[in-house]
């Protein structure tokens, strides 16, 4: 789409000419584009989800505007040119990510330290660490803590792990839209 710089003839313009042309306005800019062909109305599996997918997208991000703090969050992370509801929709969208693990100050021992480097383009509400015995046993399972100062969650293990090596630690993080992302490391 090409965007109109200034034109005393063509300020303000919106709509389309004929079947060749569209013109929006967005933020005080006009853009000009092309009408796309029509197609013969049929949509495969792969293009519904996407289209429930945005649906659900869009809805919550209405809800987030509705409630004070999202809106107050969404606004402050909203550029030029971007709207809250832009932001909450891309939130919506795309999921947190987990960028890695520190397991060197975790021994198996009480109050042993793991820290994890979880990121999303919006906020991170909790991270869930759980771990796993070389056993395949469940040994324990809490939230992890915001370290303000490295911007790592951190988790201090409530029970002890005789035999580490082989262990599995397992990171869960989650958006404010509710998106989980999990990913899990072997010692």
């Amino acid at each position: 789409m090409a965007k109109l710089n200034y034109n005393v003839v063509m300020h303000g313009v919106s709509g389309r000419v004929g079947d060749l042309l569209t013109f929006i306005q967005r933020h005080g800019k006009t853009y000009i584009g092309k009408i796309r062909a029509k197609g013969d109305g049929t949509v495969s599996d792969k293009q519904q989800a996407v289209r429930e997918k945005f649906l659900a997208a869009s809805r919550y991000a209405k809800g987030a505007l509705a409630d004070p703090q999202k809106l107050a969050l969404y606004k402050e992370k909203a550029g030029s040119g971007v709207t809250p509801f832009n932001v909450a929709l891309r939130d919506f969208i795309s999921v947190p990510e987990i960028n890695g693990f520190d397991t060197t100050l975790y021994t198996g021992a009480i109050g042993g330290i793991i820290k994890i480097v979880a990121i999303d383009d919006t906020q991170v509400t909790e991270v869930k660490v759980r771990i796993t015995s070389a056993a395949g046993v469940m040994l324990e399972e809490g939230l992890a803590v915001l370290n303000a100062e490295t911007q790592t969650f951190d988790y201090a293990a409530t029970v002890a792990n005789g035999v580490r090596a082989g262990s599995k630690i397992t990171a869960f993080a989650k958006d404010l839209p509710g998106n989980v992302t999990e990913q899990e490391i072997v010692l």
